[in-house]
């Protein structure tokens, strides 16, 4: 651990590890994540931990213009009729996609944008 590296970045790492032994899905990262307050240079840099400690870190088979379509319909009409944004587990739920699905959506929604 760098004396840089903030603690629930170590947190988020030293899960991973302890419990997954060669491969570590996205899915599984952003379920380790769950609503911690991190950037996505942290994120970059949880998997680049992942991946110098011998861990594969790969993504499941998803279409992921297809998730973002389904959650980009999915916050239009739940705020339309609630007259409020979705949390990611109400998307979730009204879109059919599991929540991992949805955090890559989100995810794949933001390396389309730099």
């Amino acid at each position: 651990m760098s004396s840089s590296e903030p603690q629930h970045v170590t947190a988020i790492v030293e899960q991973l590890l302890a419990e997954h032994a060669d491969r570590v899905s996205l899915d599984q990262v952003a379920e380790a994540v769950g609503a911690a307050p991190i950037t996505f240079d942290e994120i970059e840099l949880v998997l680049d931990r992942l991946e110098a400690a011998g861990r594969r870190v790969e993504t499941e088979a998803l279409d992921p213009p297809a998730a973002l379509a389904k959650v980009l319909a999915t916050v239009r009409s739940f705020s339309a009729l609630s007259g409020r944004r979705p949390t990611l587990a109400e998307i979730a739920a009204h879109s059919g996609l599991e929540l991992g699905e949805v955090r890559f959506a989100l995810l794949y929604a933001r390396v389309l944008t730099r």
